[in-house]
């Protein structure tokens, strides 16, 4: 059994097809790490020239009201003198924490700055947050602005509170572990997924490339199944490896951060101003390891289908269309606010974007208070059982061969 193992694992990672998918993964990550992660142009920044242009602006405006007897000007105009007044010292206070380099002061100012200004713009229809969010094809550009405003705020309140060093990449979460949470909570996921249902796409179906040397081996098929499978999961953990060389050119760039650095986890409700309950903070480290952990299921379901698939099919484009429609699942039903008028925490495909799964994106996005991490990681368990379960099963029939 051992030696079939081994067999198996050779011919894996000698198949030009999977050396080439870790090429091109690495290849990807030297080219994000080089030029892509460089470029990353937060929306919401640390930029004295910015904060001192809208300063300035504001206390002309607030200096000019004072001179002026306020009952004889528009409600409107004095409204924003009041809710200006009332915020412009944090901007000053902003740019002397800079100026003074005292990073920790800038975050407790920010924090509270950022909570301040959503609040003022929210409900406010003479206001917006950055013009970058009205963009087009984003429907939902204030609330958007305000989930990430609220993001900030509890960040910057984290960062006031921090053991380890701050610096402005910190609070722009440009190091490599906030660019990998970046990246979990975006794209890559999907394209570590799809990888792995490339490397297993062929671990049944190329056995008919090789009938007499494996009908050598005297080991039950379902014994050989569960030989691939296990195979096909090492070759996906070992998709991590080419990414690696990534994360150590952005460290060195930007610094590597710290796995205590705050992550959000938002609430449905997040509008409600003055619930504390908001959000709730995570480490980055909690997060990155509940994304992993939902990432691996998600590796094993996929293999697991493509067993399943070749066992039934024996046809490599049925296996990637039996992988792809699997991924892409979600694409039929989801949509934004749907969870309010159907159960899709009880579909598996909801939890394929395994970062904003974490992170409860999913359930403003959604509308829904139940796409829950945890039992994301139960229903993807119980699918991960089920679809190796059906192929071992059909395996033990005698009619069966997996080597014709």
């Amino acid at each position: 059994m051992y030696g079939y193992f081994k067999f198996e694992l050779k011919q894996f990672f000698t198949n030009k097809k999977n050396l080439a998918i870790y090429f091109l993964l690495a290849f990807a990550a030297i080219f994000y790490a080089f030029k892509i992660a460089p470029a990353y142009d937060p929306i919401e920044k640390v930029d004295r020239e910015e904060i001192e242009a809208r300063y300035l602006t504001r206390q002309e405006f607030i200096d000019d009201l004072s001179k002026r007897d306020l009952w004889q000007i528009h409600p409107l105009t004095v409204d924003a003198y009041h809710k200006f007044s009332a915020v412009n010292p944090l901007d000053k206070a902003r740019m002397d924490a800079l100026d003074a380099n005292d990073l920790k002061k800038y975050a407790e100012v920010t924090s509270t700055w950022y909570f301040e200004m959503s609040y003022m713009t929210f409900y406010n229809e003479h206001l917006s947050y950055n013009d970058r969010y009205y963009v087009a094809d984003r429907e939902f550009a204030n609330n958007e602005g305000a989930l990430n405003a609220m993001d900030q705020h509890y960040r910057y309140s984290a960062f006031n509170e921090a053991d380890y060093e701050l610096s402005i990449g910190v609070f722009e979460q440009r190091t490599a572990l906030q660019t990998l949470e970046r990246l979990v909570k975006g794209p890559l996921p999907l394209i570590l997924i799809i990888c792995s249902l490339l490397l297993a796409i062929d671990i049944v179906a190329k056995d008919r490339r090789h009938p007499t040397v494996l009908k050598g081996f005297p080991i039950a098929d379902w014994k050989k199944l569960l030989m691939k499978a296990g195979v096909a999961f090492i070759g996906s953990i070992t998709l991590f490896a080419p990414l690696l060389i990534g994360f150590m050119i952005i460290g060195a760039q930007s610094g590597f951060g710290h796995l205590k650095l705050p992550s959000p986890e938002y609430v449905f409700a997040f509008i409600p101003w003055g619930n504390e309950s908001l959000a709730n903070m995570m480490t980055l480290g909690t997060f990155l390891g509940r994304s992993l952990s939902l990432l691996i299921l998600w590796f094993i379901v996929i293999i697991n289908v493509v067993i399943l698939s070749s066992v039934l099919f024996r046809q490599e484009m049925v296996n990637l269309a039996a992988g792809l429609f699997v991924i892409f699942g979600e694409k039929f039903y989801l949509s934004r606010g749907i969870g309010y008028f159907w159960e899709v925490e009880k579909v598996p495909t909801t939890y394929i974007h395994v970062g904003k799964v974490v992170s409860s994106y999913q359930n403003y996005y959604l509308g829904s208070e139940n796409v829950d991490y945890q039992y994301g990681l139960l229903l993807l368990t119980i699918c991960a059982v089920v679809l190796l379960i059906i192929p071992l099963l059909i395996s033990l029939s005698k009619r069966f061969k997996l080597v014709k």
